[in-house]
């Protein structure tokens, strides 16, 4: 399993794949956690559905003067030279990644990306969901769900776990 990578999480505002408005970020070499990265991100188109913010309490307000991803690259985009992307429900994830990354006119070569939902379900047997705190209750990892960093602190520890399986 993967003993270097990076695990990413983000929570949107709207359905809109660009509507990035937390970001968490964690990296981990040699199995270990190494770095952690967490902002907020003015989501672009800047409007929330009131059902998610129920789910991860960000308001407009809370984001009105952040950065857009755009603005933010310059201190995140050296985590994303990796060779591996991790998340939980990784199709979500990455291709949020993708369309902010497009709206901001922002090429990178894309790392290669592994979910540990889908690993989990191929490795973990007998869990009645393969959600990410379902998980983290099984592996003893605390989680604040639906908070970017934990998310994603969440991710990089179940996919070290998967790794000693």
């Amino acid at each position: 399993m993967l003993k270097d990578f990076t695990a990413i999480d983000f929570e949107t505002a709207n359905h809109h794949p660009t509507s990035a408005c937390s970001i968490g970020i964690v990296v981990v070499r040699d199995g270990v956690i190494a770095d952690e990265f967490s902002h907020l991100i003015k989501p672009e188109p800047f409007y929330f559905y009131r059902k998610f913010i129920g789910i991860h309490g960000i308001t407009p307000a809370m984001v009105e003067d952040a950065p857009s991803f755009y603005d933010l690259w310059g201190k995140m985009g050296r985590y994303f030279d990796t060779e591996a992307l991790v998340a939980h429900n990784a199709g979500f994830d990455m291709s949020v990644l993708k369309a902010c990354l497009e709206r901001s006119d922002i090429y990178i070569p894309m790392p290669q990306s592994y979910c540990t939902c889908r690993l989990s379900r191929k490795l973990v047997k007998g869990l009645p969901n393969y959600k990410l705190n379902t998980l983290c209750e099984h592996f003893g990892i605390e989680l604040n769900h639906h908070e970017a960093l934990s998310d994603a602190r969440g991710a990089a520890k179940i996919m070290i776990e998967l790794g000693r399986l």
